[in-house]
């Protein structure tokens, strides 16, 4: 898994002239975490610098359910035996289809997330982790239409694990507010082996997009591909995934609001390890996630 940057920048060009580095922000800032404004963005989110992230996704609810599907556990395992011996935040958020009402649904959303929490606090020490939950009912929906197959695809719940520092590694952490924002979004109509953006994917980007108006944070996009090509390729596939889609938001978005990261998995962390034609395009995909939250002072420095 490779984080290549994180930025806080006032042009959308400077994502891609910026140094490209294995680290949490530049390997030459990592010699002088003394600086005030690295550090007190580090103290804010309590990030652990070259950190451990996770993704899954349950999305094989039933209408009208919120029991997790034995595939779905599958998902969860493999990032719960990931993070087993680690310290972190796991934000999880729930989503419905379009049925029913807003208020039914949001219940829905929140007893979805709420199943995935109660599963994975059956498997792992609770208390090593800040938990989120957020629930959304049929607000957010990833699929169009009303069509059987979309309904399916909106039913879902997503997990997102940060690797952080405790309190007690770091007295100034604290425990994310329980009201701030946490969105998510996924782009999954790549073509094998292209990194263009589709037209369908547009337009949950943009309902993501509205969503951030008026706000702060952190955005990070996690690139994935199938099992096509060697490792190395791969994760230079995914990368290029994720700045497509970073390239799309920065025309939707003011880029000075966000702190933006980029990430790629390659093909190690696929939502389904079978390779079948179906498997292998739900695998080519990013993830969008933003978290709501306080931004440096100043920009960081770039090499």
């Amino acid at each position: 898994m490779k984080l290549k940057h994180l930025l806080f920048i006032p042009l959308v060009a400077g994502v891609l002239s910026a140094c490209a580095t294995e680290t949490y922000v530049s390997k030459e800032n990592i010699d002088k975490f003394g600086d005030p404004r690295v550090e007190k963005f580090l103290i804010r989110e309590c990030i652990v610098p070259e950190r451990d992230i996770r993704i899954a996704m349950a999305s094989h609810f039933d209408f009208d359910k919120s029991d997790l599907k034995p595939e779905d556990k599958a998902s969860v395992d493999k990032l719960i035996n990931g993070i087993r011996n680690l310290h972190g935040q796991i934000a999880i958020v729930g989503h419905t289809d379009y049925q029913g009402s807003d208020d039914y649904n949001m219940k829905l959303s929140l007893r979805r997330a709420e199943a995935v929490k109660a599963y994975m606090q059956t498997q792992l020490d609770a208390s090593r982790y800040d938990w989120e939950v957020k629930f959304y009912g049929k607000s957010r929906p990833i699929a169009e239409g009303t069509s059987l197959e979309a309904n399916a695809q909106n039913r879902r719940a997503y997990v997102l694990f940060e690797q952080t520092q405790t309190q007690a590694e770091n007295p100034f952490c604290e425990p994310p507010k329980p009201d701030r924002k946490v969105f998510m979004a996924m782009t999954s109509h790549f073509d094998f082996d292209k990194a263009d953006l589709k037209q369908r994917d547009k337009p949950s980007l943009d309902d993501f997009s509205s969503n951030l108006q008026g706000l702060k944070g952190r955005i990070l996009i996690a690139g994935h591909t199938d099992y096509q090509g060697s490792i190395s390729y791969n994760e230079k596939l995914a990368e290029r995934r994720a700045e497509s889609v970073l390239q799309y938001l920065q025309t939707k978005l003011d880029p000075k609001q966000y702190v933006w990261e980029v990430k790629s998995f390659g093909e190690l962390d696929p939502v389904t390890q079978e390779q079948t034609l179906d498997a292998n395009a739900l695998n080519r995909r990013a993830f969008v996630i933003f978290k709501e939250g306080e931004l440096p002072e100043e920009p960081l420095p770039q090499n």
